[in-house]
C-alpha cells in the first residue's frame, strides 16, 4: 500500500461501515510503511490488509477488507498470507487480530485460535452530559505523564507501543489521566471517527480510574455518538457502559497465531485502542 491508495482504501472502509477515517489509514502507513498491502484487479483496488508490529514479540493485523463485488474469490486469503509472510520475515513471534464473525472462519483456517471476545457498545448523541453534577477527578495528560502512561499500557498489552500511543493521542479530542493529583493509575483517549467518536485506549490499574475517566471523557462538549470496544472479561467496563447509556452493537473475537504473549495486568484494559491496532 502507498499513500496514493488511501482514498480507494477508505472507500472500501466506507462500504463496510467501519468507523476509521482517512487519517487512520495514514497513521497505519506511518507506523508500517512496508507492512500494509492491497489487492488490485484490472487497475482497481479491491482489497486491503495492514500490519502493525510492536517489536518482534507482537504484531497486529487489521483493516482486512475486500470489495463486496469481489468477495469469495480468494482475495482475503491471499492478502492474509502476504501479511503473515511479511511478519514471519520480520521475526514476529505472536500475531493477533480482532475478528468479525464473517472473518473468523478464514482466520481459523490460517491457524488463528480464539482468545476472548470484545463487545462494541454505542451511545447515541446526547445534548447534555449524562452526569450534569459530576465533578471531574481527572486532568489533561501532559508530556511528563508519558512514562507512567506507557508503563500502564505495556503491562496491560504485554509489550510497549509508544509510537502508536503518541500518534493516537495527537489526534484525540481529549487525553486524560487519573487521578488529577498523585501517582497515575489510569489513562484514556476520546478519538474521532468517521461516524462516531470512540473511547479508547482506556487502561487502568484500578477500577475507579476506568469509571472516572469514562465519565470525564463523555463530558467533552458536542453532540455526538460514541463507541466503546470493551473486553468482555473486564466487568467494570461492562457495568459502566450500561450505566452511561451505551447499548451493545456486535461482538468481535480476539484471535492469536504463534507464541502466546502474556500481559502482566490483562484486566487493566477497559477499552481497546481500535480493532485495527489492538
Amino acid at each position: 500500500m502507498e499513500e496514493t491508495d488511501v482514498v480507494a482504501a477508505d472507500e472500501l472502509r466506507r462500504l463496510a461501515g467501519w468507523n476509521q477515517r482517512r487519517e487512520d489509514w495514514q497513521q497505519l502507513l506511518r507506523l508500517e510503511p512496508v507492512g500494509c498491502f492491497v489487492a488490485m484487479r484490472n487497475g482497481q483496488l479491491v482489497g486491503t490488509v495492514t500490519t502493525t508490529a510492536y517489536g518482534q514479540a507482537l504484531a497486529w493485523i487489521g483493516m482486512m477488507l475486500v470489495h463486496p463485488e469481489h468477495r469469495r474469490q480468494g482475495i482475503a486469503t491471499a492478502l492474509m498470507r502476504r501479511a503473515l509472510s511479511h511478519l514471519r520475515d520480520s521475526g514476529v513471534r505472536c500475531v493477533r487480530l480482532d475478528a468479525t464473525p464473517a472473518g473468523q472462519p478464514l482466520y481459523e483456517r490460517l491457524g488463528f485460535a480464539p482468545e476472548w471476545r470484545i463487545t462494541r457498545w454505542r451511545r447515541p448523541p446526547a445534548r447534555r452530559p449524562l452526569l450534569p453534577e459530576h465533578v471531574a477527578t481527572t486532568r489533561e495528560m501532559s508530556e511528563q505523564d508519558w512514562p507512567s502512561v506507557e508503563k500502564i499500557d505495556a503491562a496491560a498489552v504485554g509489550v510497549p507501543r509508544p509510537r502508536l500511543l503518541r500518534l493516537l493521542a495527537t489526534g484525540s479530542y481529549a487525553a486524560l489521566v487519573w487521578p488529577a493529583q498523585g501517582q497515575i493509575k489510569g489513562w484514556g483517549l476520546l478519538r474521532p471517527g468517521a461516524e462516531s467518536r470512540c473511547i479508547g485506549p482506556l487502561v487502568c490499574t484500578e477500577p475507579t480510574a476506568a469509571i472516572c475517566l469514562a465519565e470525564d471523557l463523555l463530558l467533552v462538549p458536542g453532540e455526538f455518538s460514541v463507541i466503546w470496544d470493551a473486553p468482555e472479561q473486564n466487568e467494570i467496563a461492562t457495568a459502566t457502559v450500561g450505566r452511561l447509556g451505551f447499548t451493545a452493537l456486535r461482538n468481535l473475537t480476539r484471535m492469536r497465531l504463534g507464541t502466546a504473549l502474556s500481559a502482566t495486568v490483562p484486566q487493566a484494559t477497559a477499552a481497546i485502542a481500535d480493532p485495527a491496532v489492538g
